[in-house]
């Protein structure tokens, strides 16, 4: 049985201790040798795993890695150690700097910032909050009231107003 690649770079006293350890099992002897556990849900290892130095642009289209990369440091954001992580991104995209997150715990913290549902190398479930609704828009309310001046030549401004919101708003069922 091969000895594993990390345990020869870990030198002979890892080695021996692998050859050791390896009657109870292949994992328990790399995880004795290299006196390290296996990567979890949860701790930083798992989430930096295959991510040093930017190699998550590494499957990406060079130009497209380079643009993003371009943009985040034009933004202001140091790129150094960061993942970028687009399901924490607001409508920035890659130039918002809470989705360049160092470990486990900056997900976290954006995640509740943010009041986010995160699912995968940690959890953390949002509350659910209903929607904020305005009356109407004000682009809307000023394009109408161009029109209702001339249907109703003999009302105020503010009595148009509170008729177009009662005509043209959001009313909640039963109301």
């Amino acid at each position: 049985m091969p000895i594993p690649q990390q345990v020869l770079d870990a030198g002979p006293e890892a080695v021996r201790t692998y050859k050791a350890a390896l009657p109870y099992g292949e994992k328990w002897a790399s995880m004795c040798a290299l006196q390290c556990p296996p990567g979890t849900k949860g701790t930083d290892r798992a989430f930096n795993q295959g991510r040093y130095n930017q190699q998550q642009f590494d499957d990406m289209p060079k130009p497209m890695a380079e643009h993003m990369l371009r943009e985040a440091r034009a933004a202001g954001i140091s790129t150094a150690g960061k993942q970028y992580v687009g399901g924490l991104a607001d409508k920035r995209a890659h130039k918002d700097p809470e989705a360049w997150v160092d470990s486990t715990a900056d997900i976290v913290r954006v995640a509740r910032k943010r009041n986010l549902t995160v699912e995968g190398i940690v959890s953390h479930k949002g509350i659910p909050v209903p929607p904020k609704r305005a009356p109407l828009s004000e682009k809307i309310i000023a394009e109408d009231m161009r029109h209702y001046r001339k249907l109703h030549p003999n009302k105020k401004a503010g009595e148009l107003r509170e008729m177009i919101i009662a005509k043209h708003s959001y009313r909640p069922k039963g109301k």
